[in-house]
């Protein structure tokens, strides 16, 4: 009898230690590590119920918006709960991943992922993954899989058997990895989601921003699964009696080319409109910004930092006198955590500009290598 309870014990223990490696295997080695896992594992860092503000969407989201900046100038707290290419089908789960942890004034919802206009774009897997990898495996996860993964059901529930060969992508994966370590240690991170790239865009395509005002009313469909996913979205908001929500449509330039896009965001306003929300269309509103195509843009659709910084401002004023967003109180600790941030904020923006002015054109997110060269900035 204690030969079999002894035999049963040891096998349990055999099963929980390689369930714990397996796990770990997952988390820290065999996963694909990039700025998207890096941003949505530190919005679980943040203290629960600490933050004003969050911004939730695609690249726009982390590109057009800095909660470090917002909290210099006004002292609210933010963060950017965004993944690249975020397809409408993420949204809803998204937003029950942000409420699970917070209980923000505002939470702006950037309709990006709404206006593909193709259905394979829609369903892509990398645009899945780079939110499925890297949140917790939770009901809402199992929800979310259940609603929207086609196949590969195992892949999408243990990721460790998607990336069991990137080794080959050990440097760049590890770069990203110390940047996560660095975080859990530190128990934030310190530019809340952003990303930026430093370069002035000039379009050589004329710009249709400054008639749109006046004269963009036209709209066009979206794909069956964009209107059903933000359909979805907002009856979710309305079931839920959600009155902190805002939607919106960021910034761009708008050419002939990405007319189409803007028609769809014309469309999507429609429909948030039945639902009984607010939609904040800057692209349609652009002169409003007080944003320039000559010199605040990286590319057509993103804000460099000169644009991003003027947006913040924009941005949490609108919400501040329409949307009751204001500074809760923070313990002594958080303070000093926004300082801190504020502080990295403002070298992120003078490392930028020094590399926008030398014509170095790079991507700037927050891995560990760029936090060494703002650590030199803020010390000196």
């Amino acid at each position: 009898m204690k030969r079999n309870l002894l035999r049963t014990v040891k096998v349990l223990c055999l099963l929980l230690a390689l369930a714990l490696t397996f796990l770990a295997l997952q988390e820290f080695v065999l996963c694909r590590a990039d700025h998207n896992r890096q941003r949505l594992k530190g919005f679980y860092l943040e203290d629960g119920q600490s933050l004003d503000v969050v911004v939730l969407g695609a690249s726009e989201a982390y590109s057009d918006f800095a909660p470090g900046h917002a909290y210099n100038k006004c002292g609210v707290t933010g963060y950017v709960f965004a993944t690249a290419s975020n397809s409408i089908l993420n949204y809803k789960s998204q937003l029950k991943n942000i409420l699970s942890r917070q209980n923000p004034d505002v939470i702006v919802i950037e309709l990006n992922g709404a206006v593909y206009g193709d259905e394979e774009e829609d369903y892509k897997e990398a645009n899945l993954r780079n939110y499925s990898d890297n949140v917790p495996l939770d009901g809402v996860k199992l929800e979310w899989m259940q609603q929207n993964v086609k196949e590969n059901h195992a892949e999408f529930l243990f990721p460790m058997l998607k990336y069991h060969g990137v080794w080959t992508d050990f440097p760049d994966n590890m770069l990203y990895q110390k940047t996560i370590w660095q975080d859990k240690a530190r128990g934030y991170n310190y530019l809340k989601g952003i990303l930026n790239e430093t370069t002035i865009f000039k379009s050589t395509q004329r710009s249709m921003n400054r008639i749109l005002s006046r004269s963009g009313k036209s709209k066009k469909p979206l794909t069956a699964t964009e209107e059903q996913g933000l359909r979805d979205l907002l009856q979710y908001c309305k079931d839920q009696k959600l009155s902190n929500v805002v939607f919106a449509r960021f910034p761009h330039i708008v050419v002939r080319r990405t007319f189409e896009r803007f028609e769809r965001g014309n469309t999507v306003g429609d429909i948030v409109a039945e639902y009984g929300f607010d939609y904040l269309n800057f692209e349609r509103d652009y002169d409003q910004t007080g944003l320039s195509e000559q010199t605040d843009f990286y590319n057509l659709d993103h804000l460099n930092v000169y644009g991003q910084k003027k947006f913040t401002e924009y941005l949490t004023n609108i919400l501040k006198e329409r949307y009751s967003l204001s500074a809760r109180k923070l313990t002594e600790a958080q303070q000093q955590e926004w300082r801190t941030c504020g502080k990295y904020y403002d070298a992120y923006f003078r490392y930028s500009d020094g590399q926008i002015k030398s014509n170095n054109r790079q991507e700037l997110s927050e891995d560990s290598e760029l936090i060494e060269k703002l650590e030199e900035i803020t010390n000196n």
